[in-house]
């Protein structure tokens, strides 16, 4: 009796080099994750989240998905937990995709996405093994930013709760629900995208979400089966004994900061009351992220090496230098160089230092009248502007906000008043009145 799980996460699709696309990456990689999906033949395939790179994406970011999606449905059921970066509503319409807009239902659903982590909106899912013997049960809790909390959950002790704390809670509920009857045949698997204390970031990741204030306690996930988790990048087991859970990473090197990371894909095979055996199966498909340090002689040695790749050069040059680019160019000329910085003996010396001025620093209304006339605001309009901005740089509290000369005309007209005799001007004394009566 064995189950079957193939773990993968953190797509990103949409994701880019500067201002570069990686379209072709996407395919070569999405398509080499079905090609081992098919041949592993899984009971049960999990995505831990972070489908897309943005919470907007392209529509050929979303067919992409979907069609890789629904290709990894025919082989085993798909569990997709929504990420940090994912959006409950865009990954509802994928499934409105995948679902042939509605029209499939209950058991002719292959793919799940879990999008809501309160009680009564978890998923928690069984799904038969291929031999009949093992029922697997995942439960999904998609990534929870904190503020979450307060509009998600009701608990008043969550307030002063620590991160950790409150993530314990919810992992509780998910447990519960998940070993709710469980029986002697069943193969339990928590999927979430969460950070946990402990992990290794490639700093690929949104900073703010793997800082300590965000991690989840090793030792508070639930004792499943398997873990497949998601948000971390770089692929690695989760350093907790007796836990059997793994970051699957992203399938291509995201930023440089990934540059020695080998991606892959989690390859896992579960037999009840024994450790899971877990594989790390690599990918392939990607361009590699490659960074260059060095003077030219030695960026000459290594070039040699890098052969098609995403290229930073950091280059040492005794003084500034025409035609790098092309010189760099011509020594890679299978890679993307998406990125050259000279280094020269004092440059780092060369920074503004407001002590080195004899002048004032102009302020905001200075180099605004400076610049509006250039845009064709001028006469009474420029007046007109500053003392708008005025008013905006004078506002106190935004509860009690400042009146502006055409809230004045509104609200003159809404009262009946004679709008001639009031005039431009003593809408603008109103406002000035106003201004002087809020700054009091």
């Amino acid at each position: 009796m064995t189950g079957r799980v193939l773990h993968t996460s953190d797509w990103h699709l949409g994701r880019q080099i500067g201002h570069r696309r990686r379209d072709a990456e996407f395919k070569a990689v999405l398509d080499e994750i079905v090609e081992i999906a098919a041949e592993f033949r899984p009971d049960l395939i999990v995505h831990s989240g972070d489908l897309f790179d943005g919470p907007r994406p392209s529509l050929d970011d979303m067919r992409r998905a979907a069609y890789a999606l629904r290709r990894l449905g025919d082989i085993a059921p798909v569990v997709v937990v929504a990420g940090n970066h994912d959006t409950p509503y865009v990954l509802g319409f994928v499934d409105y995709l995948l679902t042939d807009m509605g029209t499939r239902t209950g058991g002719q659903v292959r793919v799940r996405f879990a999008t809501d982590a309160r009680s009564d909106g978890l998923l928690i899912a069984e799904y038969p093994a291929a031999d009949g013997e093992l029922t697997l049960r995942v439960g999904a809790l998609p990534y929870l930013h904190p503020n979450r909390f307060a509009y998600d959950f009701t608990d008043p002790a969550a307030a002063t709760a620590t991160y950790a704390e409150r993530i314990r809670t919810v992992q509780a509920e998910v447990y519960g629900r998940l070993a709710d009857g469980r029986g002697p045949r069943d193969v339990l698997v928590f999927a979430a995208h969460l950070f946990v204390e402990g992990a290794t970031p490639s700093y690929s990741e949104r900073k703010v979400s793997i800082s300590s204030d965000y991690a989840a306690g090793a030792a508070d996930l639930p004792a499943v089966d398997y873990g497949a988790l998601g948000h971390i990048h770089k692929p690695q087991l989760v350093g907790r004994a007796g836990f059997p859970a793994c970051y699957a990473g992203s399938p291509l090197q995201l930023d440089f900061g990934e540059s020695h990371d080998t991606k892959s894909v989690v390859l896992v095979k579960i037999e009840p009351g024994k450790p899971p055996r877990i594989e790390f199966e690599p990918l392939t498909s990607g361009r590699r992220l490659v960074q260059l340090t060095g003077t030219l002689e030695e960026i000459a040695q290594q070039a040699g090496r890098v052969g098609d790749a995403w290229v930073k050069v950091l280059v040492d040059v005794e003084a500034p230098t025409t035609s790098l680019a092309e010189t760099l160019g011509g020594m890679l000329p299978d890679a993307t160089i998406v990125g050259i910085e000279e280094r020269w003996p004092g440059a780092e010396n060369r920074v503004l230092d407001r002590t080195a001025s004899t002048a004032d620093l102009p302020g905001v209304e200075d180099l605004l009248r400076e610049y509006l006339p250039r845009r064709g605001t001028a006469g009474p309009a420029l007046d007109h502007v500053m003392a708008t901005f005025a008013d905006l740089q004078a506002e106190p509290d935004p509860a009690a906000p400042a009146q502006f000369a055409e809230e004045n005309l509104l609200a003159a007209a809404i009262a009946g008043e004679d709008l001639d005799g009031i005039g431009r001007a003593g809408l603008l004394t109103s406002a000035a009145t106003h201004r002087s009566e809020v700054a009091r």
